[in-house]
């Protein structure tokens, strides 16, 4: 193994853990595809090419979000981890693990496999969606021209975040362009809605830190005040149960699952409720777990009621 594929498997096993990434992407194709199949009222699950295609371009699209955002941040990363910032010392490209030169590779990689991927739907309405979706990251990638976005991590949550649900559309577009627009029903942005809002509290969740935690970096608790930004987790983990609720009710899912997942977004907002009210800095770490473990249960266990309630079939 040469260096700098040594570096690049340094980067991606501390920044992008394929043994999660991988599974992740997956399991999320498998739900949204699922879900819309069980919504246009299919009796069975079937799974084949398409959804392979989403999987890949689910994954190339969060790694190339991961590299966008570990190259527009170089000089931050490199100032917060060199100030001793305990959240970006040990940091890769801060350690020198990774070299900038091999972001750039991994980008152009990323973008060359997406691309490809792309173009293997052969729907020109999949294709058109993420083309989208990549231009959309690519102007991420420059703050959409709009330097005050790097300093205001309001506004880089506002025009960020949602680059999620367009990652998403890419799946429906590809479902869409199989199966007819028709296919598409009511339930369909409540899907994608309650799927996003785990990684929205999830990005929140994870910049709260108590007053005498703070360091030049800018957190959701340093600008808003950690009561009121403990809080926003909560409601989007809420916002994700009662949308998925809807879907598992229109799709027909036994009550099992929706209640789980319903449960999990109670615990969040009653641990997030607790760091508002009674801020400590366990209060505050343990909330990012707490909301990782509620991503994971919206999307397994929805996957699961619906397995369970119609069965799968593989073909093309």
């Amino acid at each position: 193994m040469t260096s700098r594929a040594r570096r690049l498997a340094t980067f991606l096993r501390v920044m992008f853990p394929p043994a999660f990434m991988v599974p992740s992407a997956i399991v999320n194709v498998l739900c949204i595809d699922g879900a819309l199949q069980a919504l246009a009222g299919d009796a069975t699950l079937r799974y084949g090419l398409r959804a392979a295609l989403c999987a890949a371009l689910v994954l190339l699209f969060m790694l190339l979000l991961r590299v966008y955002d570990e190259l527009k941040d170089v000089e931050t990363d490199l100032r917060l981890g060199r100030a001793g910032d305990p959240r970006y010392k040990d940091r890769p490209i801060v350690t020198g693990a990774v070299q900038e030169g091999d972001l750039v590779l991994l980008r152009n990689v990323t973008l060359t496999l997406l691309v490809a991927a792309g173009l293997a739907l052969r729907d020109p309405l999949a294709t058109g969606t993420v083309a989208a979706a990549l231009g959309l990251c690519w102007l991420s990638s420059r703050w959409f021209f709009y330097p005050p976005i790097s300093r205001n991590i309001l506004l880089a949550f506002v025009t960020h975040n949602p680059l999620s649900l367009a990652i998403s559309a890419v799946v429906v577009a590809a479902f869409a362009g199989a199966r007819g627009p028709d296919a598409l029903g009511p339930w369909t942005a409540p899907l994608m809605i309650g799927l996003w809002a785990p990684v929205a509290a999830w990005e929140v969740s994870r910049k709260l830190r108590t007053p005498a935690e703070e360091t030049d970096y800018q957190t959701y608790s340093k600008v808003l005040g950690l009561r009121a930004a403990a809080l926003i987790p909560g409601a989007f983990a809420l916002l994700s149960a009662a949308c998925l609720l809807g879907v598992a009710r229109a799709a027909g899912l036994a009550w099992p699952a929706p209640a789980v997942i319903g449960a999990g977004a109670v615990a969040v907002a009653g641990a997030a409720l607790r760091l508002s009210l009674a801020p400590t800095p366990a209060r505050a770490a343990g909330l990012r777990p707490l909301v990782e473990g509620f991503a994971l249960l919206a999307n397994v266990g929805l996957l699961a009621a619906l397995v369970h309630a119609r069965g799968v079939s593989w073909g093309p």
